[in-house]
């Protein structure tokens, strides 16, 4: 999901790491005076883009959903199963793709070509 943290948690108000004062308890009466005296400064913000920015990096060896080392799989059965997998996996991709063709804002976050296999942090 390379880039939808960083997309979205680049604008501090949409994920603010830390809070300067505690959150509102009733809806409708905050001052916009209030939400930004409520922010993280900006040293505590540039930390938290930097560390948004680096986990949503793809690595340069990135497995994504459907790509196994085929050494670890010799059964026929196990072979098709993921043969048909990875099938209905491009068909996805192929969907995804279309929907998103006349998009001024595509939405590729999901698409299976675009989730690692696993995470590691």
């Amino acid at each position: 999901m390379e880039g939808l943290r960083y997309d979205w948690c680049s604008w501090i108000p949409n994920a603010p790491p830390t809070m300067r004062a505690p959150p509102p308890t009733a809806k409708g009466v905050v001052t916009i005076e209030q939400i930004v005296d409520s922010l993280p400064d900006r040293g505590r913000s540039c930390w938290h883009l930097g560390a948004v920015w680096a986990l949503s990096q793809f690595q340069e060896n990135e497995l994504f959903l459907g790509m196994y080392p085929e050494e670890h799989f010799i059964e026929k059965p196990v072979k098709e199963a993921m043969a048909r997998f990875r099938k209905n996996l491009e068909a996805i991709v192929s969907l995804i793709a279309e929907r998103n063709k006349n998009k001024k804002l595509p939405y590729y976050y999901l698409s299976p070509d675009r989730i690692p296999n696993s995470v590691a942090i």
